[in-house]
């Protein structure tokens, strides 16, 4: 079961999207932190490394997306349908690539949203041959750097208990007043027909 996590102002506090969780969670808003989010690898480091760094699908190979997400477990999804999706994505978009594979992603993650309010990450992947060198908190800072500087206060994502631990450096916290996400999803529709 995917947890529910949360970056929320307190003037939003009423606000709770309809999303499948075993908990919601939210981290404890802090203005100052939050305006202040600093990028932990440069631009210029990762380019240095070999990385090239993508703000938008241009050039992004979606079936190579699709290999992403079958590798760190994650459903493979129609190529039609996630494009789009991706197309759908104008809240931030961020992956990297190495510089001689342009189009072929190493790490990704996405935000939907109202583009006023309210945002949800989706799909922070990482090519498990590239994990533990920063690229998952690489592509989270800039998605969350994009997200404030547009004014979005009330960001959130699922997660899964096991990558918690991921999130809670970059701001993310179980919701203190223990606040349950709901989802309206076609599975349970069919549970109920029987």
């Amino acid at each position: 079961m995917h947890s529910y996590i949360s970056i929320r102002s307190p003037l939003l506090r009423s606000t709770i999207l309809p999303l499948s969780l075993r908990r919601y969670i939210t981290p404890r808003y802090n203005p100052t932190a939050v305006a202040s989010l600093s990028i932990s690898i440069p631009d210029s480091e990762l380019s240095a490394r070999g990385f090239s760094i993508n703000y938008s699908t241009t050039n992004l190979d979606p079936s190579a997306l699709n290999d992403v997400f079958a590798s760190v477990g994650f459903p493979r999804r129609d190529t039609a349908r996630l494009n789009l999706a991706l197309s759908h994505s104008s809240g931030s978009l961020v992956w990297l690539s190495r510089t001689n594979e342009p189009t072929k992603p190493v790490a990704f993650a996405r935000a939907t949203g109202d583009g006023v309010f309210n945002a949800v990450v989706w799909d922070v992947v990482v090519d498990p041959s590239y994990q533990g060198i920063g690229l998952g908190k690489a592509v989270m800072e800039r998605v969350i750097a994009d997200l404030r500087e547009k004014g979005i206060v009330n960001i959130a994502l699922y997660a899964e208990p096991r990558v918690i631990s991921f999130y809670r450096p970059l701001g993310f916290i179980p919701d203190p007043d223990g606040i349950k996400g709901m989802v309206y999803s076609r599975r349970n529709l069919q549970k109920k027909k029987r």
